[in-house]
Order: C-alpha cells, then sequence, then structure tokens
C-alpha cells in the first residue's frame, strides 16, 4: 500500500508587482510552455522566481528565451514556430 499523499496541484497567481515585470509576450510564452506540458507548476514556479531575480527591469521575450537557453526547455526552432499565449 503507498501511504504517500498525492502532491497538491498549484496555480501560480502572482501580485501586480510581478505580473507588471513580465512583457506580454514573455508571459505569454510561459504560459505556452506550461499549457503544452513542456513544465510542470514547480518549475513554472522556478522560472519565474529565476527570471525575478537574474533578470533587472521588464523582462522580455529575448531575455525569458536567453535565460532558458541550455536548460533543455527552450524551442530552438525558426522565430514563427512558437506560439505565445496572451
Amino acid at each position: 500500500m503507498d501511504d504517500r499523499l498525492p502532491l497538491p496541484m498549484t496555480f501560480r497567481v502572482m501580485g501586480p508587482h510581478e505580473r507588471g515585470r513580465f512583457a506580454p509576450d514573455a508571459w505569454g510564452h510561459l504560459l505556452g510552455l506550461s499549457g503544452s506540458g513542456a513544465i510542470n507548476p514547480a518549475e513554472l514556479e522556478h522560472i519565474i522566481e529565476r527570471a525575478l531575480i537574474q533578470i533587472d527591469g521588464r523582462i522580455a521575450l529575448e531575455d525569458l528565451r536567453g535565460m532558458l537557453e541550455g536548460s533543455g526547455l527552450e524551442d530552438t526552432g525558426g522565430a514563427g514556430d512558437n506560439q505565445t499565449v496572451h
């Protein structure tokens, strides 16, 4: 018998001070990664926290992609290959 409790599903709700840091296309890209299953809720939380700490000012899509580069989470295809959700 498995006595472990299932992990609760988390839903990230950002405050206005955090949400304002992400450009709409960068935030849409994160939602797209999450919605496609490329990242799980814990990974999404980690990426958001990392971006807020490592990137000064407004977080643009290019900033986010640069941060994710090499992590295996970023699609390196052509410019129109990634769908963003706003």
